[in-house]
C-alpha cells in the first residue's frame, strides 16, 4: 500500500520507522515543522513514564496502558542506533507539610485502587538514603518502584536520524515544511493536499493516517483536513534548567493542592521542571505567574535550584478529546490517531501496536482482534 502519514511528532515518526521495517508498504510522511520537531507537543514535554503517579488524574485504562508500555519501551529504544535516555529506577512523591492532605489522599487512592502495584512510604532516614539531598527539605516521601522516565528531545532526534538511514533502503519520503490542507477521499483511497514552501501539489493514497496533534482541531484543519471537532488544546508550560549543584537522580513530583510540579532529572545538571495544565490554545510564551509559580515550587524542593540557569522555557498544547483519552478513528481510506493529552510517551508504544494492527487489517483484508481492544477501542465510521 501507499501510506501518507500526517505530522511528524512522536506517533509519526514511530510509525513511519515500524512501515518502512515492515518493506511491504510505501510511505510518505508529512511535516510541517523541520524534522527537529521544535513545534511538536513531544518537545515541549519531560517524557515522564510514571503511570501511578498520573493515576489521580486519569482513568484505569491510561494506567494500564502505561504500565504495558513502560514493558515495551526497552525493546523500541534498543532498535535505534542513536542513544537516548531510559531509566527505570523508581519516582518520589513528596509533599510540604501544609500541604500533607492532599499527599494522604493519594497514597490513599493507591492503595484502594492499585493495592497490587508496588509503593514504599518513606520516613526522613529512608528518603536520605534513597535520595539524599531530597530528604534534607522533606520528612516522608512516597517512593514508587516501577516508574521512570525517558529523553524525549534525544528519542525525536535519535528517531529523525534513523528514519533518514533506514529510509534510504525503503520506498521512503519525508516532506518538511509541508502543511497538509486537504484529506479527500477518491474511490477507495485518499487525496492529500498540501503546501510545501508556498506551492500547492497533491498526492494519491491508498491510506493515510493523521496524527497531527492539534493540528487536527477545527481551529487548525479547514473542512476539506479531515478536522476532529472533539479535539481541543491544552496548554503545558516548562523550564529546562541547568543546576549542576543539585543531584536528583529520579523524577520527583511535589503533591499541592493546585497542581502537581514535576522535576527531571536528564543528567549532567540539566533538569525539566514542569506543572501547569491550562484549557487555554494560546502556544503565546510562559506568563510571569506560571513562571513564578513554577520556579518558586522547585526552589521549595530544592534549594540549589536558586542558582540554577535557566536554560530555556517552553509552552505548547497538548491535543485532548472531551474525555482525555487517546483515540483511533479509522474510515475508508483514514486512519485517524489523536487526543493522547498529556500521556503521549507514557501510553506510545500501545497506540503504536495498535494503530500497526489496525493498519494490518486494513492491508490484508483482516477482522483479526486488535491487541489492545480492552484498553484502547477503535471507532469504526
Amino acid at each position: 500500500m501507499k501510506i501518507a502519514i500526517v505530522g511528524a511528532g512522536l506517533m509519526g515518526r514511530l510509525l513511519a520507522l515500524s512501515l518502512i521495517r515492515d518493506k511491504q508498504h510505501s510511505v510518505c510522511l508529512f511535516d510541517q515543522d523541520n524534522k527537529d520537531a521544535h513545534q511538536s507537543a513531544a518537545y515541549a514535554a519531560a517524557g515522564l513514564l510514571t503511570p501511578l503517579g498520573e493515576s489521580l488524574h486519569c482513568e484505569a485504562n491510561i494506567v494500564a496502558m502505561g504500565f504495558k508500555s513502560l514493558a515495551m519501551w526497552p525493546k523500541l529504544l534498543d532498535s535505534l542506533d542513536e542513544y537516548t535516555i531510559f531509566q527505570q529506577t523508581g519516582a518520589i512523591m513528596v509533599s510540604h507539610e501544609q500541604d500533607k492532605g492532599d499527599y494522604q489522599r493519594f497514597v490513599r487512592h493507591l492503595q484502594m485502587n492499585y493495592p497490587q502495584q508496588p509503593s514504599h512510604q518513606l520516613n526522613r532516614s529512608q528518603l536520605l538514603e534513597l535520595e539524599p539531598e531530597l530528604g534534607r527539605s522533606f520528612n516522608q516521601g512516597l517512593y514508587l518502584p516501577q516508574e521512570g522516565q525517558l529523553g524525549n528531545r534525544r528519542l525525536l532526534v535519535a528517531l529523525a536520524k534513523q528514519l533518514m538511514q533506514e529510509g534510504q533502503n525503503a520506498d521512503f519520503d519525508w516532506l518538511t515544511e509541508s502543511k497538509v490542507v486537504g484529506i479527500h477521499a477518491d474511490g477507495c483511497g485518499q487525496v492529500v493536499s498540501y503546501q510545501q514552501r508556498g506551492v500547492a501539489k497533491s498526492q494519491p493514497f491508498d491510506l493515510v493516517i493523521d496524527c497531527r496533534g492539534t493540528g487536527a482541531s477545527n481551529k487548525h484543519a479547514n473542512a476539506d483536513a479531515a478536522p476532529l471537532p472533539d479535539l481541543r488544546a491544552v496548554r503545558g508550560e516548562l523550564f529546562q534548567l541547568f543546576a549542576p549543584d543539585v543531584h536528583l537522580t529520579r523524577p520527583i513530583r511535589l503533591m499541592h493542592p493546585r497542581y502537581q510540579l514535576y522535576i527531571a532529572p536528564k543528567g549532567k545538571g540539566f533538569y525539566v521542571v514542569g506543572a501547569t495544565e491550562i484549557e487555554s490554545d494560546d502556544d503565546s510564551p510562559m506568563t510571569v505567574r506560571s513562571a513564578m509559580e513554577l520556579l518558586s515550587a522547585a526552589y521549595s524542593v530544592h534549594p540549589g535550584f536558586a542558582e540554577a540557569n535557566i536554560r530555556q522555557h517552553v509552552s505548547q498544547c497538548r491535543p485532548a478529546f472531551s474525555d482525555n483519552q487517546p483515540k483511533i478513528i479509522q474510515q475508508s481510506g483514514l486512519v485517524q490517531v489523536n487526543g493522547l493529552f498529556r500521556h503521549g510517551f507514557l501510553i506510545a508504544p500501545v497506540v503504536l501496536a495498535q494503530v500497526l494492527a489496525v493498519i494490518d487489517n486494513i492491508s490484508n483484508n483482516n477482522e483479526v482482534e486488535l491487541p489492545y481492544s480492552d484498553l484502547m477501542p477503535v471507532t469504526v465510521k
